[in-house]
């Protein structure tokens, strides 16, 4: 086919990272497209955000460069306006060495570049492939305690609802943590968390836990800067496949960030830290009633519909349906999950995986959801509440 024109689709690490490429090769784009339409008919790196109207006048010819992680849903989007020449980034990222791309990023962006790409590639392999055959994860979330050093009223993963937070039980994680490692291929980030983690003064057990494993690539602890971890709990963090992803919320909130940061220079630990930016109203626990395409639209464009959550023994398909769960707001569908505390034979559990891992349709947890995409409504980071959020329990999901 005859390339009349290249638009990237998507204004992200990944879109800038494809510009540069083709420009290596010395192929000039036509313009962006991005989804969110707060940003159409801007500019993007000296490039034309198209907005749609101008997007449905091109030539059907046209090569549409998916650059973010919802290819599927891209695609039918494109093919619905008769665009049928779409691919992704991959093939191009894999030509080029990307070291050698000269690329102006902010410090984060720099540190995160190549996370942002091996999660693109994961995800964007998972939504094209046919085969089921080889299990790779993008992440595992693990929560390892439901306490958390701030209390914010709309944090995403529900900490705000838990009156009596606990740590998680270190003989059921370590089980299931034993019956998901070894049925699947492999995993690219274990993704450790809470409530702040350094809440559970055994974190250091459950670190080294974690680096038992062969079969994964790297672990990112989240952490606010509210604690300086000390002794095993900080010795356990020096380790090249470790890094601490710090989000500071300022003086009043993140009240040790420099000294965390000083501490993890002195003793050579991976770090980045960023700020919180704007946050999304994804933390409210509300049934929303929508059409089986609206509910099907919110899943696809979820930036976390693939951010499996290990809580409990019990693997959810993310971090909103496994704490509104473990809180008893909406009921547990054990079609929707897969319990590690029944280990069944290698096989068996390599079966549920497949069929959990690969599930591209709304679960029943998305109708309690407010969604988790460019659309959703943004809110001030991190507002604190002093006590406990009130919500309404569901003992059956509504129709």
């Amino acid at each position: 086919m005859i390339v009349d024109k290249i638009v990237i689709v998507g204004c992200g690490i990944i879109g800038k990272l494809a510009k540069a490429c083709l420009e290596k090769d010395q192929i000039n784009i036509y313009a962006f497209f991005d989804s969110n339409k707060q940003k159409q008919g801007g500019s993007f790196l000296n490039e034309k955000i198209l907005t749609e109207e101008e997007l449905v006048s091109l030539d059907a010819n046209t090569l549409f460069l998916v650059a973010h992680n919802y290819f599927n849903s891209t695609k039918l989007f494109l093919n619905n306006k008769n665009f049928h020449n779409v691919d992704d980034c991959i093939k191009i990222f894999n030509k080029i060495n990307l070291d050698e791309i000269k690329i102006e990023f902010n410090e984060y962006d720099t540190q995160n570049f190549r996370r942002e790409v091996d999660w693109y590639t994961v995800d964007t392999k998972k939504e094209r492939s046919q085969d089921e055959s080889f299990l790779q994860l993008k992440c595992i979330d693990i929560m390892i305690t439901e306490k958390c050093s701030m209390k914010c009223k709309d944090c995403a993963n529900l900490m705000q609802y838990y009156v009596r937070p606990e740590n998680a039980d270190l003989e059921i994680l370590f089980n299931s943590l034993d019956n998901l490692m070894t049925a699947i291929d492999h995993l690219y980030e274990f993704r450790v968390l809470g409530g702040e983690p350094f809440m559970n003064k055994e974190i250091n057990k459950i670190i080294n836990k974690l680096l038992s494993y062969k079969n994964f690539s790297n672990i990112v602890i989240y952490s606010n800067a509210t604690i300086v971890p000390k002794n095993e709990n900080l010795m356990c963090l020096k380790n090249d496949k470790i890094a601490v992803e710090i989000t500071n919320y300022g003086e009043s909130l993140s009240r040790n960030h420099e000294k965390v940061v000083e501490t993890y220079k002195n003793n050579n630990i991976k770090f980045r830290t960023k700020g919180p930016g704007e946050w999304t109203e994804s933390g409210k626990l509300k049934f929303y009633k929508r059409t089986p395409e609206e509910l099907q639209r919110t899943f696809d464009n979820c930036c976390v519909k693939n951010t499996t959550t290990l809580l409990d023994g019990i693997l959810y398909r993310c971090p909103f349906a496994a704490n509104a769960t473990k809180l008893k707001a909406i009921p547990l569908i054990s079609e929707e999950v897969v319990d590690l505390k029944k280990a069944g034979s290698a096989k068996e559990n390599r079966e549920n995986f497949k069929k959990f891992f690969h599930n591209n349709k709304p679960i029943k947890a998305c109708t309690f959801c407010g969604g988790r995409d460019y659309s959703t409504e943004k809110i001030k980071a991190a507002i604190q509440t002093k006590e406990s959020v009130p919500y309404k329990i569901h003992s059956q999901y509504e129709s």
